[in-house]
């Protein structure tokens, strides 16, 4: 980052704060300590400007990758115009915080969602677990809930036994190309957790059709069972629901 930029971030730095987020990320990280919404009204304001030209700064610390990704989610441009710096981006990935953080919002990836699914095809396939992990993401966040004009799809507000039975085909969805892609084992951790968390995410919104996917996959163990435990925890699915998927567990 610019150094103008280094020094807004170090003046918005709290030590507290630093020692509770590195507590919930593993690995060795330059952390300042700078709460989300502070970075991310700092990135939508950088996004207004020359963004392009704070990208040709290295980055130092935790935050500045953080805020060099989200100035990617708020830049205006067209998708073509803005997937190579993405695709630079991505390489500096390397938790889940940054990850999540980032994908979740880059809402450019929805403005074309075909070209979007055939782009995120090698990061979800990768051998490199966080490329993995970014891919689902943005599979799950930008392609499985959005609809057809790039709005978010919203969750059903309850579901019954009946509604996981009364299966029929979605046209129009991405849903079979999704479920196709995480018919698979992970056997990363990271990659795992955002697997199953698609999956629960998915059957919030199609459990007819996920349902039927979990009587028959090829999905490992770990990441079956994670996913079904992710299902439990939500509140939309109904107590019947709930026993049933807990009967269902490996």
């Amino acid at each position: 980052m610019k150094e103008e930029t280094r020094v807004f971030l170090m003046e918005n730095a709290e030590e507290q704060y630093r020692d509770f987020s590195k507590s919930l990320i593993p690995g060795d990280i330059n952390m300042l300590g700078i709460r989300l919404p502070i970075l991310r009204k700092k990135a939508k304001e950088l996004a207004k400007g020359n963004w392009k030209e704070e990208l040709e700064s290295e980055d130092i610390y935790f935050e500045e990758v953080m805020l060099r990704g989200m100035m990617l989610s708020y830049a205006k441009g067209r998708l073509d115009e803005i997937l190579p710096y993405i695709e630079a981006y991505i390489p500096k990935v390397n938790n889940w915080s940054v990850c999540d953080s980032v994908f979740s919002k880059m809402d450019v990836l929805r403005t074309d969602r075909e070209r979007t699914w055939e782009w995120i095809q090698p990061y979800l396939y990768s051998d490199e677990e966080f490329k993995q992990r970014v891919g689902i993401i943005i599979m799950m966040q930008h392609i499985l809930k959005c609809d057809e004009k790039g709005h978010t799809l919203k969750r059903l507000r309850t579901i019954s036994y009946e509604d996981c039975l009364n299966k029929e085909e979605e046209e129009g969805l991405y849903l079979g190309r999704i479920l196709e892609a995480l018919d698979r084992p992970f056997p990363t951790y990271y990659a795992s957790m955002a697997a199953a968390w698609t999956i629960a995410e998915a059957f919030c919104c199609f459990p007819a059709n996920v349902y039927a996917f979990l009587q028959d996959n090829k999905m490992d163990d770990a990441t079956y069972n994670r996913a079904l435990q992710k299902i439990r925890e939500s509140l939309i699915p109904d107590k019947k629901v709930k026993e049933k998927i807990k009967e269902m567990k490996r």
